[in-house]
């Protein structure tokens, strides 16, 4: 093999290095920006492997399987001081058309109302990552939680995603929401004799 050839190879070789570190760059930039859609993030959290970067939805916690969330800041690799700690609060998800009234004390109170949910739930704390469960099986468990005293029956007001984690920053500059709602369980099933066919 002559020297021309070997030179030739290596330039090669060095343009596709260069390729592959530009891929990774873009990839990174595009996962820390949302898919270019945001600024760029240096704090995330992780669910079941799946980084979050703003926002995300669906989630469903038992006393049985609690919420494992893992929190991340994007340079704490190189800078061991930016991993601070965090914050984390959970709150009513309003969605419109999914307000729900119940009593308390005698009192109507109204669900959007609320600003704090976080003592209806056990919030276990780590310094990278925490953990989250409901005080009780139901809502009326959770809101009951909440007030410190009996709550009227909420057997049917809740809805998907009804609650919102937000996790925030050292400095309180950049957050993450998770939506979540309870297990309902099933209580019963109505068929309609009209269309079933064998």
């Amino acid at each position: 093999m002559s020297k021309q050839t070997g030179k030739t190879i290596s330039k090669v070789l060095a343009y596709i290095l260069v390729l592959l570190v530009f891929i990774g760059v873009f990839g990174l930039i595009a996962k820390f920006t949302d898919g270019f859609t945001s600024d760029f993030k240096t704090f995330y959290v992780s669910v079941d492997g799946k980084d979050v970067m703003s926002s995300s939805d669906g989630f469903v916690v038992t006393n049985s399987q609690p919420l494992q969330v893992d929190v991340h800041y994007t340079f704490s690799v190189v800078n061991k001081d930016e991993n601070k700690g965090y914050s984390v609060k959970i709150v009513p998800n309003k969605i419109e058309g999914e307000n729900f009234e119940y009593v308390v004390d005698n009192e109507i109170c109204n669900y959007f109302e609320l600003t704090d949910l976080s003592g209806g739930f056990s919030i276990e704390k780590g310094e990278t990552s925490f953990s989250v469960k409901p005080k009780g099986e139901t809502l009326t468990d959770v809101l009951s939680a909440v007030y410190g005293k009996p709550v009227s029956d909420c057997t049917g007001l809740g809805y998907n995603d009804m609650f919102t984690i937000v996790v925030t920053s050292f400095n309180g500059e950049a957050t993450v929401k998770l939506n979540f709602a309870l297990s309902r369980n099933v209580t019963g099933i109505t068929l309609d004799k009209e269309v079933i066919e064998f």
